[in-house]
This record gives C-alpha cells, structure tokens and sequence, in this order.
C-alpha cells in the first residue's frame, strides 16, 4: 500500500490484525511501527526479523524516503531530520496516536533522532542492534577480524576508506555472514540480499554527508518516551561499548538496556528466547500505562 505525506509518497504494509474478537466484542492489539536498516536497503531487513511479533500486535513496515518501494525523492531530503519527519508523518496520517517505534540498525538511527525532534510524540521507542548513529571503525574492524580473520578485517578496513560504494559487494559476501552466530545464515543471507530492492545511491551519498551532516546522539537528552535498547553482546558492526555509551546519555529513568549473550546483529535469529519477551514486555507495559480511548 502506498501513502502520500503531501511532498512523498512512502510504500508500506502490515502484518496481524489491529482489532480481534474477544467474546461478544473486540479488542484493539498494540501497533509497533518498524524502521528499517540500511541506509540503501528496504523493510526487508526487518520483516524477515520480526514475523513472530504479529502473533501479539500489529507491525507496520515502511520502506524510507529514498528506499525500497517508496518515492525516491532527491538527494537533498536523503538525511536523517527528513527521515525522522517521514516517520512522525506517517504515524499521524495512519492514525497513530502515541505510536511504539521499533527502528533495528540504521532504522535505530532514524527512530533516535525521532524520539529526540519529537518528544512529545512517541508513546514509545525500541532500539535494536544499533548505536544510534555512532561509529567506531576500529572497534568495529577488531571484531571482524576476531569473528572472520584476517581477511574480515581487512574487507571491514577497505569499506570504511572507499568512498565509491566499490567495496560493498566484497563486505557483503565476507563481512555480512558474520552478522549471526546461528548456523545457515551465510546461504540465508545472500537470498536475503536478493530479495531486497536496493538504492546505493542514498547509502554513497548519505556517507558523504554523514561528516558534516546531524548527528542523532545531539539529541538523546530530549527523549522523553520510554526506551528499550536491545544490543548483541558479540554485534560487531555494533560494539557493545558503543551501545552502552549510547545508552548512559538517554534519561535513566525511562531507559532500559537488554543485552543478548551469543547474539550478534542478528539479535532476533541469535537470541529469540530473550528479544521477543523483552520486546513483548515493553510493548504491553506501555499499552498499560495509556489511557484507555
């Protein structure tokens, strides 16, 4: 389904329904609103995650600005304010009011900078297997090669330094299947890049811009919803220390930390046994703490 914001027309769907019977009525299920990873990849990267969560509520997956299915706009709107905008947009003409917004990698980056602009308009926000838009490549380029050898971080090193967008294709085939602990994932993740619409044009030119460009952790001190931060404690392209960082400069009170033993940034596929329960918790806690329309 599509949807105009006036200026974009943003590409979404839905798993599970919003309303289920119960008796002689009916029930409204939790809404989680799912961003996506990348930036250049699409909602595929996080329907493949997170199916098992329509049992519970409904999930709401949107392809960005730029990205997948939707508008591809122009290059000037490819940042992280417009992004942050698309997604409090959307919320609105979809009827959300106090939306839960699960962001995962790059989509945790949006859904900071959201929760941060917007403070008054998340009922909630999920942050999974990101930094939240902080990178430290040497961190980063260590655990590759602790994961994958020598040559992990060799491709990891080449990556960082291309700024032609010429390595992606040899970080994908050695660095991407180090991204789960979970045998299978390599043969996994190659179908998984296949099945995805991709736009290398928003990943080289948001990586141009990202020096000069906004920075989402400015803004960690003006969320005010409640935050779930939800890290692999072997992600290497999301450094645990890195996480942590992040984590200590949201507001205490209303932030929460669940690290997942095993897991890499593949948190959902590593450790289902720990992400989906957190998940679940923090959603329904939420719908508890809202008043009843």
């Amino acid at each position: 389904m599509r949807i105009s914001l006036g200026d974009v027309s943003l590409w979404f769907d839905v798993s599970g329904p919003s309303v289920i019977p119960q008796g002689d009525t009916t029930a409204e299920r939790p809404v989680v609103v799912a961003v996506h990873g990348g930036p250049g990849l699409d909602h595929m990267t996080v329907k493949s995650a997170l199916g098992p969560l329509a049992e519970d509520f409904q999930v709401v997956y949107f392809d960005l600005r730029g990205h997948g299915r939707s508008d591809r706009s122009s290059a000037e709107f490819w940042n992280m304010r417009t992004w942050a905008d698309d997604l409090r947009r959307l919320c609105d003409a979809l009827g959300l009011d106090k939306p839960v917004v699960l962001g995962s990698s790059f989509g945790g980056d949006v859904a900071l900078t959201y929760a941060g602009l917007f403070p008054g308009h998340p009922g909630g926000v999920m942050l999974a297997n990101t930094t939240g838009g902080r990178s430290d490549q040497q961190r980063v380029i260590e655990a590759f090669g602790r994961l994958g050898g020598p040559e992990a971080a060799a491709v990891a090193r080449r990556t960082y330094a291309d700024e032609t967008g010429d390595s992606q294709a040899e970080f994908i085939r050695v660095c991407y299947p180090l991204y789960s602990a979970t045998p299978g994932w390599a043969g996994e993740s190659r179908q998984f890049f296949a099945r995805m619409i991709k736009n290398m044009d928003v990943s080289l030119h948001y990586s141009s811009q990202r020096a000069s460009g906004f920075d989402p952790w400015t803004v960690t001190a003006a969320v005010r919803c409640p935050v779930l931060v939800l890290t692999g404690e072997d992600d290497p392209i999301c450094p645990l220390p890195v996480v942590e960082e992040l984590t200590s400069r949201l507001p205490a009170k209303t932030t929460r930390l669940v690290k997942l033993p095993g897991a890499r940034h593949t948190i959902f596929r590593d450790r289902p046994d720990l992400a989906f329960p957190a998940v679940r918790d923090f959603v329904f806690q939420i719908k508890e703490s809202q008043p009843a329309r």
